[in-house]
């Protein structure tokens, strides 16, 4: 069985605030050797199920924050953002994805909840007219190539999105979230006990159904100001919705997907806010 992880950080064990998640700041590095380890114990869990080829994705920020010498060895992983695919880059051989260090989408109160950027310039994202996490519009891209989703870790807001749309999918919360900034966390050694479990049963039961909503796609993101949303009127068939909504529909959900990875690259905040 091929497991293919997308590893994100505002959902690792531990994770609470702004400053353990980005380079350069206090507690990064800490929280770096946190969500390698999250990562190998979900390895470590589906290893135990029969899984014997683990590729990992680096999903959050700069894509550049798992600490590959302490990685477990039988798993490989693509470093660097320059990504078509950009969280789900390499996913396509899979037979299983998992979603590690995953958060709640934006508006909500999970533990750093955003989708693909920072609330200061994405304000909520929406797939069909329903909210839309970045786990959720990762799993219809694994979907639609009939690849479902075995593991969620993160939160309880993120594992119960997952809960309620992907049938069969196992989550491990490690965290329960109080405010955005602000949660009541399990201890790593139980974070880890609970990932490897998970993961083993998501690996070795197989009863799982891929997340393939039908066509066609439409997606809407609100940005926090107009002039962010006037920023990213390039892209063919978006549309301006109002001063701070944009949208765009295709019959192909990969298309769609890769304008909105498009959209976010060429988004930015107004100068007030850097």
């Amino acid at each position: 069985m091929r497991v293919y992880i997308s590893a994100d950080m505002e959902g690792v064990t531990g994770v609470t605030h702004s400053q353990d998640v980005i380079p350069g700041r206090s507690q990064y590095e800490r929280f770096r050797r946190l969500l390698t380890a999250d990562v190998n114990a979900a390895i470590e869990g589906a290893a135990q199920a029969g899984a014997t080829d683990f590729l990992v994705n680096e999903a959050h920020d700069g894509m550049r924050n798992i600490l590959l010498e302490d990685l477990d060895p039988r798993a490989e992983v693509i470093i660097g953002q320059r990504k078509p695919y950009s969280m789900m880059q390499g996913f396509e051989a899979a037979d299983l994805v998992f979603f590690v260090g995953y958060h709640a989408r934006a508006g909500t109160e999970g533990v750093l909840s955003h989708t693909f950027d920072s609330p200061t310039v994405v304000t909520g994202v929406g797939l069909n007219g329903e909210p839309c996490s970045e786990a959720r519009m990762n799993a219809t891209l694994a979907g639609l190539e009939g690849i479902p989703v075995g593991l969620v870790t993160g939160d309880d807001l993120a594992c119960a999105e997952a809960e309620t749309l992907y049938a069969g999918v196992q989550t491990a919360r490690v965290k329960t979230a109080v405010d955005r900034y602000t949660a009541r966390c399990l201890s790593p050694q139980v974070a880890r006990e609970r990932i490897r479990e998970a993961a083993r049963l998501a690996a070795g039961e197989g009863d799982l159904t891929p997340y393939a909503p039908d066509p066609p796609y439409s997606f809407t993101v609100e940005f926090a100001t107009a002039s962010s949303a006037a920023s990213v009127l390039f892209f063919p068939g978006l549309e301006r919705v109002d001063d701070r909504r944009v949208s765009w529909t295709h019959e192909n959900y990969e298309t769609a997907f890769k304008m909105f990875i498009g959209v976010m690259r060429l988004s930015r905040s107004d100068p007030d806010y850097g």
